[in-house]
């Protein structure tokens, strides 16, 4: 059933993908700020709603990316066999200005970052049938996101989350289905679960006063398209990410300098996705090159942040090797 549903949500999305509003916005209508706040504190609460909303997509691109298993649109197919791969996602964001204090009706930049997220990936074949028009193979995914602490001021992670090594870690699964023929391109489709640990942006003291807790969950669906010709491989797709997540925003009212209730906003929403792989392959290994865009979406914010456009679409990347086996 919940494939059923999923289906019918992108039967409903894909065709609407020209109107730019592809996103579920962000639901903060059923969390409101106090209406005890001050009219800057009024700013700052909504201010940290409104960055909650934004900064949760941008999260869970970092982790989803866009071609699941790395620079092919191929199924492994044969039990035994696999093909492991690491790989580097990276996009560039604005982080709000933590300490806003609400008398500007615009929110400052706090800093500019281009993030970079490590992911170790595993397809391993399951089955593979032979057919008169050519080869049917599934695959199972697996994919592993760490987070190292204390490598970056820009955010923390949570105690309570996996950590393996000094890295908090999520683990990811899924299943590929692909057809390839002899004269035809591989046509491949694949579902994955994917999360992130749950991180801190901010806080409370020290001259702050919002801060962001908060984790991405999706479901993603990729329908990709690949040749190999000699030594090149290229593969590409779009698909859609069905997204949620927990997350909860704290904030000081800036004229009391009283720390208001959490608030705890639904963090959802259905993004479109576009990639683009490029592969050379040298033996068992494979060196790859993504290139991607999430399209953007109307959330319907309040807040205006400087420098950048919360309904906009995003770039990102990829690049990695895959060895095979």
């Amino acid at each position: 059933m919940r494939l059923r549903s999923l289906c019918c949500l992108l039967a409903l999305a894909l065709p609407t993908a020209s109107a730019g509003a592809q996103d579920v916005a962000v639901d903060t209508t059923a969390v409101v700020c106090p209406d005890s706040l001050s009219p800057r504190g009024l700013r700052v609460c909504t201010a940290g709603l409104d960055g909650a909303a934004m900064l949760h997509p941008f999260a869970a691109l970092l982790s989803n990316g866009g071609n699941p298993r790395l620079g092919s649109a191929r199924a492994i197919g044969k039990f035994g066999h696999v093909a492991l791969g690491f790989r580097l996602t990276t996009a560039q964001t604005v982080i709000p200005d933590l300490a806003y204090d609400g008398v500007a009706d615009t929110v400052p930049v706090g800093r500019r970052v281009q993030f970079y997220a490590p992911h170790l990936d595993l397809a391993a074949g399951l089955a593979q049938m032979v057919m008169p028009m050519g080869t049917v193979g599934i695959d199972v995914l697996l994919s592993a996101l760490f987070v190292p602490e204390n490598r970056t001021t820009a955010f923390t992670v949570v105690p309570g989350s996996n950590t393996i090594g000094g890295a908090s870690v999520s683990l990811d699964w899924g299943l590929r289905f692909a057809f390839e023929g002899e004269q035809l391109p591989v046509v491949s489709l694949s579902i994955m679960r994917r999360t992130t640990p749950q991180v801190r942006l901010g806080g409370t003291t020290d001259g702050n006063t919002t801060a962001y807790t908060f984790n991405a969950k999706a479901i993603d669906v990729r329908l990709f398209v690949g040749k190999r010709f000699g030594n090149f491989e290229i593969a590409a797709g779009a698909g859609a990410d069905l997204l949620s997540g927990s997350g909860e925003v704290a904030y000081v009212d800036p004229e009391t300098d009283e720390v208001g209730p959490p608030l705890e906003p639904d963090l959802s929403g259905l993004r479109l996705t576009t990639a683009l792989d490029v592969g050379i392959h040298a033996g068992p290994l494979q060196f790859v090159v993504e290139g991607g865009y999430r399209v953007g979406s109307n959330l319907g914010l309040t807040t205006r942040f400087a420098e950048v456009d919360p309904n906009a679409g995003r770039f990102f990347g990829s690049f990695g090797v895959v060895v095979t086996m």
